[in-house]
């Protein structure tokens, strides 16, 4: 399993891309993405993508499992699918974590 989040925006307008692969990670922390993906919906919100507030974040955030299946979902700040919030903790403090930027 790989999770990526794309986070787009703020005040400078980067994008920081984010990934984290399962075969990265020891069995615990394998199993803790796996559990927190588990918990996140991923179904499309309606509304914008755009961050609604003044230099706001933007997020699209995939999960490409290991059968080769993949999940996805976009969403602005402030509206963050449920259990989205966890996984984005994660993936952010994860020292495993391939992180590039740009704009």
């Amino acid at each position: 399993m790989r999770v990526t989040v794309v986070r787009a925006g703020g005040v400078a307008g980067m994008v920081l891309t984010t990934t984290v692969d399962a075969a990265d990670l020891d069995d615990a922390r394998t199993e803790t993405l796996r559990s927190l993906v588990a918990g996140c919906s991923f179904r499309e919100r309606s509304g914008p993508v755009a961050p609604a507030l003044r230099d706001g974040f933007s997020y699209e955030v995939t999960v490409d499992a290991d059968d080769g299946s993949q999940q996805g979902v976009r969403f602005a700040q402030g509206t963050a699918p449920e259990g989205m919030h966890a996984l984005l903790r994660f993936v952010d403090d994860e020292p495993a974590g391939r992180r590039e930027t740009g704009r």
